[in-house]
Formats: C-alpha cells, structure tokens, sequence
C-alpha cells in the first residue's frame, strides 16, 4: 500500500490543480466582497464564533480589508507558484480564519476549501523548485476529500424527510419564476431530483474511479454542476467540483492544454524528492475525517436537522429548511422585572435569521444579553423561545421553556434543553 502511495505521478495534474484552487479561492472572496460579506464583519456588534476558538474576532474595517486583499492575493500567487508554501500558507491561514471569524456564516464548501487550501502547502509545486513527478498520495489525497463530502452528502439524504422529496419541494417552489420553473414546480420534480441526488452522491466517485465508466461519470457530473450553477448560482464551488472531477483521468492529461507546458518540466523522468510522509499522520487525517461526520450518531440524541448537533463539518447539504422566529427576554433577578429583547438591535439581518431553530446559537446570544447586562450591574436570567417549521412540519418550540440559557455553558455534549422534535406539543400560531 505504501509503495503504491509512492508512486511516481505525472506533476502536470498537480499543477493544474494549484492553478485553479488558488484561481478559484481567490474569487471566492472577490464574490464575498462583491455581495456585501465584508458589512458582514464590520457592522453587527456580535458575532457567533465556534467553540473553543472564540479569540477568533473580526478586525476592524481597515483590518478586514487588508485581510481579504492579502488572501486573495496570496491565492493568486498559489495559482502561478510563485513563492508556494509561503503564499500558500498565508492563504490557508487567511481563508481559514475568515471562515472561524462568524459561526452563522458557515457554509461545507468553505469548510473543504479550508482542507484543501492546508494541503496546498505540502505540495511541492513552487514553479522554481517545479519537478517532473510527484508520489501518488500528493493526488489521492485531494481527490480524498472529494470522495468523502459527496460520500457522506448520499448517506445523509438516507433519511425519510429526503426520499418522501422534503425539503427538495419548498426549494424547487421557490424557483417557480425561474427559467425553468415549469420543470422545478412540476408534481414529479421533488422525488426526481431528491433521489437523483441520493444515486449522484452515492455512486459518482465510484464511477469516477473505475475507468469503464469513466467518461459517463464525468459527462453527468458536468451535467450535474452545471444544472446546480442554474438552479441555486453556488459560486465557485460548481467549478471547482468539475476540476476535482477532471482530476480521476491521467495525471498527465494537462499537458495536452494549449500553452500549459511552459509551466512543466521537458524531462519527465525527473522525480520529486519531497520528504516521504509519515503514514501514521496521514492515517490519523484519513481516520479523523470518515468518523467526524458519524459523531451525530454516537453523541447526540434526535435528528441533527432539528437539534443541529452534529449537522456541521458533516457534509450534511440542503437537508433542512427551517422557518421560525426566535425571542429573547431578560429578567433582573433582584427586581424579577421582565424585558423583550430584539436581537435586530445587534446583528445583521443574515445572523438573525442563521440563528432562527439553532440551538448553539441561541445560545451564545443569550451569552451575550448576559455579560452586556452584568456590565451595566445587572444580574440577570435570559429565556428564549424559538418556534420552528422544520421542513414544512407544524411549527414546534426547540427550547424547553423556562430553560435559564445564561447559566448553561456551550459543551461538545448534548444539550439537555433541546425540545424533541417528535414532542406533543405543537405551537400555534
């Protein structure tokens, strides 16, 4: 096994991956800028960070900008070669970091561009230090990742809300003015593109990998891309998904790009002495990532889409659509007297309704109405209410009324005071 890790490849793979991800990290964050991410970060006066590393904190305005044009820079750099593992370092820290500034932002293709933007360092693929060949895992290892969102994406639509076609029908009804609405609203079209995407999810690397099916394989992943950029516009991730897919033929296939041997070796016989890796690590890194996304089914109770205990760094995609609200109130505990607060008064419009039906976030909220009110001398309780629609069901309270959240502590553990989805008791409106 470890001889065929060795294995020489053909670099020219390799350095047509360096090229697109840094391309594609790089706009990214040109398209965050252009949307409007950046007020995400300069303007609430709160922001949910994840556990264990809230010393991660938006800069100031000034900062933020010298942030991003730093990352994107350093992507471009990643892109030509130009001083590798130093710009690849400053992208996967500056990317990475970005991604831990705001818990409610997170999104699973900005998790994978964290993985995949660390292992860009360990490449070896500075165009002054540019090789013929490289050993075999350098390749296996990216096209790893690959495997393991869409892998885990299929296992996770094997519940009974995605095969009975929810929550595909409230997404696709969305889409009713779209070009192609009349194909997304049709009757049939929920349980269509639901276990279409269970079969894709499930059997796409397989076919991928095994060279009789190859070229099928590619040409509905195309398919399969492309439609997504139509249906929900996601960015780079649609593109960088097809040059992960273009990655399972021959690692030499690049070559054939007009103009790409310039960037290439002549002498395909000279290999790259990069230092052999510890198959312990990678080991370790292989094992850590298939059990992180079965951890919901070892510690935590109920349905991640309700509780989303587990639901992140799982590859759980477009598997819920919650629609609620979410209240706050405080009370002195000296005087018992009561207020309502509007979390508006705190946050962006898109961290409040992140926050709507998700428990740690409620919770680090109230965390803050806490500390903010013992600032100002005041001991206080703070109880939320957060009625919740999960993927078209009666709306339900997700926390158990009368729960104190400024005496709870965030845990990797359950939590207690999470309702049942499958409680009896169903809110009216």
């Amino acid at each position: 096994m470890f001889q065929k890790l060795q294995k020489p490849i053909d670099i020219a793979i390799l350095v047509y991956f360096r090229f697109f991800a840094g391309l594609l990290l790089a706009q990214e964050l040109v398209n965050a800028l252009v949307i409007g991410k950046f007020s995400e970060f300069t303007s609430p006066l709160f922001h949910f960070s994840y556990l264990y590393l809230d010393w991660i904190k938006p800069w100031p305005a000034w900062g933020m900008a010298l942030h991003y044009t730093i990352t994107i820079a350093a992507g471009l750099a990643v892109a030509i070669g130009y001083k590798l593992r130093i710009s690849a370092v400053i992208l996967f820290v500056g990317y990475t970091t970005l991604f831990l500034m705001d818990m409610s932002a997170y999104i699973n293709h900005n998790y994978l561009y964290c993985l995949i933007s660390f292992w860009l360092i360990w490449l070896p693929l500075d165009r002054d230090q540019l090789k013929a060949k490289a050993p075999a895992w350098m390749l296996y290892l990216i096209l790893f990742h690959m495997g393991l969102a869409y892998f885990y994406a299929g296992i996770a639509k094997l519940n009974p809300d995605w095969i009975a076609g929810k929550p595909m029908d409230i997404f696709l009804k969305a889409r009713g003015g779209h070009p192609l609405g009349d194909i997304y609203t049709h009757p049939s079209s929920p349980i269509f593109f639901s276990w279409g995407g269970i079969i894709f999810d499930l059997f796409i690397v397989p076919a991928l990998i095994w060279k009789k099916t190859r070229w099928g394989a590619f040409i509905a992943a195309s398919g399969f891309h492309l439609s997504n950029v139509m249906m929900f516009g996601l960015a780079t991730f649609p593109w960088f998904s097809l040059v992960l897919t273009t990655m399972f033929f021959d690692p030499s296939w690049p070559r054939k790009i007009p103009g790409f041997k310039r960037f290439l070796l002549l002498d395909t016989n000279k290999d790259s002495y990069e230092p052999r890796p510890i198959p312990l690590v990678l080991g370790i890194y292989v094992v850590f990532h298939l059990l992180l996304p079965l951890r919901h089914h070892l510690l935590y109770p109920g349905p991640p889409s309700w509780s989303e205990e587990g639901h992140m760094f799982s590859w759980r995609m477009m598997l819920r659509n919650k629609k609620g609200n979410v209240q706050f109130w405080v009370r002195n505990k000296e005087t018992g007297k009561m207020r309502y607060v509007h979390p508006q008064g705190f946050l962006t419009t898109r961290q409040h309704n992140s926050m709507i039906g998700k428990p740690d976030l409620i919770l680090q909220f109230a965390h803050f109405l806490r500390d903010r009110y013992n600032k100002e001398g005041e001991d206080v309780e703070v109880f939320a209410s957060s009625r919740i629609s999960l993927n078209g069901r009666p709306p339900r309270e997700i926390i158990r009324p009368g729960t104190d959240l400024a005496k709870e502590e965030r845990s990797v553990f359950p939590y207690t005071w999470i309702m049942d989805l499958n409680d009896l008791q169903v809110v009216k409106d």
